[in-house]
């Protein structure tokens, strides 16, 4: 074992090794949506009689929600039937008296005015039929529109009335979420943006933890007030309309340098920065403090731009406990 030389400072040195660029983990906020949000409604107005969902259950496509009274449609459409079945009776009188009249005509007991009349009157009772079937058809279509149902499988969320109320049409009765899973729309700078495409897989962390993610699409335009584009990504795990989410990125950054611990730094004057590198001398290693840049930092190590070579050493701690020019011993890297 070789004797430390006397008088020399032991100090920690790294090796410095130049990289073409270094990568940032960056971060974007955005919330939670359901992949669909509805306002359910129905298309006519009246008074409300049941409500068929509550808040939190899971319905089917087609499921009934809700209902309206009808006990005033209900009469109109008996009316409606017997108007019909009187204008049947009516059509078909009308239809005999064209064919008596017909053969009247040929044996010439009867004139073709009459005959006119006759043909006149079928049709005129023919078009009163399909009047009221087209009214009975409308009654059955308020019916139906009278009967709120799920347009696709979901859970309900806000529920806006009650039973008894008399609602407007187009009022709001009720919140309907999609069940399928949730998504995250987030803000992105377009050059960041632009380095995604749907289909790519990334990370989001909701209320501290991760979960897998998915990009949907990318917006064509930017944001007018923000100048960023929005992404929208299908989140692969269960998560709630509404929380906060964090969009998890790492982007690359071409930029040569080399990555040096915190401790390596020795600060100058005007908030100026350096690191002491070691020159080879007989005597030992000789400090020679050369000027650095600093690019980027993530906390424990910074990444530095100066003149040193590929394969140089420079002190990894404690640079100020040394002066420029001292003569150390060198010990690691």
């Amino acid at each position: 074992m070789l004797a430390r030389p006397a008088g020399l400072v032991p100090v920690e040195t790294m090796t410095v090794a130049m990289q073409p660029g270094y990568s940032v983990l960056r971060q974007f906020t955005g919330q939670i949506e359901a992949a669909m949000q509805v306002s359910a409604g129905f298309e006519l107005s009246g008074r409300l009689t049941h409500v068929l969902a509550d808040e939190g259950e899971t319905v089917a496509p087609g499921q009934p929600l809700a209902r309206l009274d009808t006990s005033a449609l209900t009469p109109e459409d008996a009316a409606l039937r017997a108007d019909r079945a009187a204008a049947a009776a009516d059509a078909e009188l009308a239809r005999l008296t064209l064919s008596r009249n017909d053969a009247l005509t040929e044996r010439g007991f009867r004139s073709v005015a009459a005959q006119d009349e006759a043909r006149l009157t079928l049709a005129r009772a023919e078009a009163r039929i399909a009047a009221i079937e087209a009214q009975i058809a409308s009654v059955a279509v308020r019916l139906d529109k009278s009967v709120l149902t799920a347009p696709f499988a979901a859970r309900i969320g806000a529920r806006l009335v009650e039973p008894g109320q008399t609602i407007s049409a187009g009022q709001p009765v009720m919140m309907l979420l999609d069940t399928a899973p949730p998504r995250l729309r987030v803000g992105l700078p377009p050059d960041l943006a632009a380095t995604l495409s749907p289909g790519d897989r990334v990370r989001v962390a909701v209320d501290g933890t991760e979960l897998p993610a998915t990009v949907r699409h990318l917006r064509p335009d930017l944001d007018a007030d923000t100048r960023s584009r929005a992404v929208v990504l299908t989140v692969d795990a269960p998560a709630l309309p509404g929380q906060t989410a964090r969009l998890i990125l790492s982007q690359q950054i071409d930029e040569p340098g080399f990555w040096a611990p915190l401790s390596a730094l020795r600060e100058g004057v005007r908030g100026s920065w350096s690191v002491m590198a070691l020159e080879p001398t007989p005597d030992g290693d000789r400090t020679v403090p050369v000027a650095v840049e600093v690019i980027h930092t993530d906390g424990a190590r910074v990444f530095l731009r100066g003149v040193l070579p590929e394969g140089g050493r420079i002190l990894g701690r404690a640079p100020d406990r040394v002066a420029p020019g001292q003569t150390v011993l060198a010990v690691g890297g």
